[in-house]
């Protein structure tokens, strides 16, 4: 009879410890490229940006522009088509946004980018 309980506890000890070693056995997930991309977004990515020369910004700037026109003339030609999906029609959207707001004169955007607080739009 004690042969029957040390064997019945011996095999709950193995079952229980079964899903730890698979768990042990799983490969680490790279960090690696996911640190890359949020230093990209964040602090590095300006900090070279910050590098480049004004000739360079401007370079870069009229790349980034041509990109956004041939994005936004795609998914003009996928909407007229009817072919557009619901993430595509939110992008459309949006960057049609951005292109009014690209077209206004210097003047007319708000210092540094911000809009005014909706307090100070209600006193003017």
């Amino acid at each position: 009879m004690n042969l029957r309980k040390i064997a019945l506890l011996t095999a709950l000890i193995g079952l229980s410890l079964a899903p730890l070693s698979a768990q042990d056995a799983k490969p680490a997930a790279p960090a690696t490229p996911s640190a890359e991309k949020a230093d990209k977004k964040g602090k590095g990515a300006r900090e070279e940006w910050d590098k480049l020369t004004e000739a360079e910004k401007t370079e870069k700037l009229k790349e980034r522009k041509a990109k956004m026109e041939a994005r936004l003339k795609d998914l003009k030609a996928k909407k007229a088509s009817g072919t557009l999906t619901d993430k595509e029609t939110q992008q459309l959207e949006r960057l049609e946004k951005q292109a009014a707001r690209g077209d206004r004169p210097p003047g007319e955007r708000p210092p540094g980018g911000k809009r005014a607080k909706k307090s100070e739009a209600k006193d003017n």
